[in-house]
Formats: structure tokens, sequence, C-alpha cells
């Protein structure tokens, strides 16, 4: 499991792309900790949505723990609450 930082922001989305790339290493589901995201910007979303993707082509999914109220409001603003469904939250 992954802890996401609590600010997830386009100062830190290369660390953050870096320690996903690791995470695909398992060559299987993606579980990150979303409870302690506090701030999310677009960039951030924009690399969840790319390890969506690439998880969705290999036929594995991202399992959410936790619960992220910035990060749930900032996808539903985007229109992106369907393709990063957060209702499947341990």
């Amino acid at each position: 499991m992954m802890k996401l930082p609590a600010e997830l922001a386009v100062t830190q989305v290369e660390n953050l792309h870096q320690d996903l790339l690791q995470e695909l290493h398992h060559d299987d589901d993606v579980c990150l900790d979303i409870s302690e995201v506090a701030r999310v910007d677009t960039a951030s979303i924009q690399l969840l949505c790319a390890l969506q993707k690439h998880l969705l082509c290999v036929q594995h999914k991202i399992i959410w723990v936790g619960q992220s109220e910035p990060l749930k409001n900032a996808i539903n603003r985007l229109g992106l609450s369907e393709y990063l469904i957060l209702e499947n939250v341990d």
C-alpha cells in the first residue's frame, strides 16, 4: 500500500510518478491510502487518471483506502467521478 501525501501538487508530481511506477512493478492492483490528502491539484489528478488508464489496460484497478473530501471534491468538479471511482474505498 502506498500512502499519498497531504498535498498532491504539481511540485510533487514527478516524485509521485516515480513512486507509482514502483507500485506497478508488483503487477497487481495498486492500493492507495488517501486518508491524509488535504489538498490536490489537477496535475496530480491527471497522474491518477493515467494510472487508472494503465491499470484498466492490464485488468487491474486502484484500491482506495481511507477518505479524502478534498480529493473527492476535486474529482467531482472535474467530472471524473465515474473514471476515478472513490466509492470502492475500504
